[in-house]
């Protein structure tokens, strides 16, 4: 019977830390954003964080999604004057290695992408391994539109910001 009690407890932790979104500022996100790309001008768009790991087949899809999304959205006019979609994916693990390999196979932009290192983790509030995937939409003025986005839900939570 303990067994069973320890099963669940255990069950019910990894769940409610799989659930748990961190609360990430935006202009710490603003400020790993210009880490990645200095020049990038992320002004009045919506902004898609991916935080996600080499390893983790579900959390590359996503970002196989959204890159594919963004090509689409990537000038389209948006909800409240915002102008495009921009991706950013951060890279939870530390493996440099596999991390190269990733963004190279799924064709992720280097310079939107970053890997999380001991002078970036305070940023992001020490998002774990066991969180990904997780992503977030935020529109221009850093309010948070959607959390946890499934890779399904991608095509459409970008197409109702669309203006038409």
């Amino acid at each position: 019977m303990k067994k069973i009690y320890i099963l669940f407890f255990l069950t019910f932790t990894w769940f409610i830390s799989k659930s748990q979104n961190p609360n990430i500022p935006f202009e710490n996100i603003k400020q790993l954003i210009k880490l990645a790309d200095p020049k990038v001008n992320i002004d009045d768009k919506l902004i898609i964080v991916s935080f996600w790991t080499p390893a983790n087949n579900e959390s590359r899809d996503l970002n196989k999604e959204i890159k594919r999304v963004q090509n689409i959205y990537q000038v389209a006019k948006l909800k409240g004057g915002t102008k495009g979609l921009y991706f950013f994916n951060y890279c939870v693990a530390e493996d440099v290695l596999n991390y190269k390999v990733a963004l190279k196979r799924d064709s992720l932009d280097a310079r939107s992408s970053l890997i999380q290192n001991e002078n970036n983790k305070e940023l992001i509030n020490n998002v774990s391994v066991a969180q990904v995937p997780l992503t977030i939409l935020y529109n221009s003025a850093g309010e948070v539109l959607e959390n946890s986005i499934k890779k399904e839900d991608v095509f459409k939570l970008i197409s109702k910001q669309i203006t038409r």
